[in-house]
This record gives C-alpha cells, sequence and structure tokens, in this order.
C-alpha cells in the first residue's frame, strides 16, 4: 500500500475550482495526467475529455491518506479550532467547519505542484523530477 496519495485540483475553463482526480499513486498521477499535460494532449476527467490549455488553474495536492479520510481529519480539525474558539473567546460561532467540499483536500496536505509541472501546458522539452514515480518525463 502506498503512503502517499495526490489529488489534481483545476478549473476547467468558466468553472470552479474542482478535484479532478483523487486518490492517485505517483505512477497514475504521472500517467493519467502529467505526462499528457505536459505534452499539451486532452485527458479525461471522468467521461469529460480536456485539453491542458482549458485549466485556469491546477494544483497537485499530497497527503498521507485517501481525500475521504483527509477531509474528514481536516473537518474534525476545523471543529476543534472552532470549539476552542468559542470556548476562549466568549464568541459564539456556529459552523459545520471545513473538510466537505471536494476541493478542501488542498487543506489537508501539501502542494506539490511544482514538483510534478515545471512548465504549462505541452511544455514536455524539459524534464519533471517524479520522486518515487520512475524518473523524468519526457
Amino acid at each position: 500500500m502506498t503512503d502517499k496519495f495526490y489529488h489534481v485540483l483545476g478549473a476547467i475553463s468558466d468553472r470552479k475550482t474542482e478535484v479532478l482526480f483523487s486518490d492517485l499513486t505517483a505512477k497514475e498521477l504521472r500517467r493519467q495526467f502529467v505526462i499528457p499535460y505536459m505534452r499539451g494532449r486532452t485527458f479525461f476527467v471522468g467521461t469529460l475529455v480536456v485539453a491542458p490549455t482549458e485549466l485556469r488553474e491546477v494544483r497537485i495536492i499530497e497527503t498521507p491518506m485517501k481525500e475521504a479520510a483527509a477531509r474528514e481529519q481536516v473537518n474534525r480539525d476545523s471543529l476543534a479550532e472552532i470549539a476552542e474558539m468559542n470556548r476562549t473567546s466568549g464568541l459564539f460561532i456556529i459552523s459545520p467547519g471545513q473538510g466537505y467540499q471536494p476541493d478542501d483536500i488542498a487543506e489537508a496536505g501539501a502542494d506539490v505542484t511544482r514538483t510534478f509541472l515545471r512548465g504549462g501546458p505541452g511544455s514536455s522539452g524539459g524534464s519533471v523530477a517524479l520522486a518515487s514515480a520512475g524518473g523524468p518525463v519526457g
């Protein structure tokens, strides 16, 4: 079992930021997203065909656990923080906390976008370092 999971967040055209891929190993990330992106080739997000140039933003997040567990941890931490604020501040805050939105996965891990993507779409002329994923892309 892997000890790292990768999640790709992106905003396609005029859509809001969403999870494009989740719970990928480094090898799956490379095959399903990094290589097509770097080569400027279309890729599938579910049943949607996406051209890399349609992405307004992209982030790759690394977590030590799968998406559902990571977002649950974000929610627990958020609720604990709210409870502590309520206890110590004299104010009473009512909130469901973070972790309910799919893109809250960004709060659960490290942004490793620059580790995997060193250029824009179609920039495969340069190599991309892929830790534990089998070497450079290109």
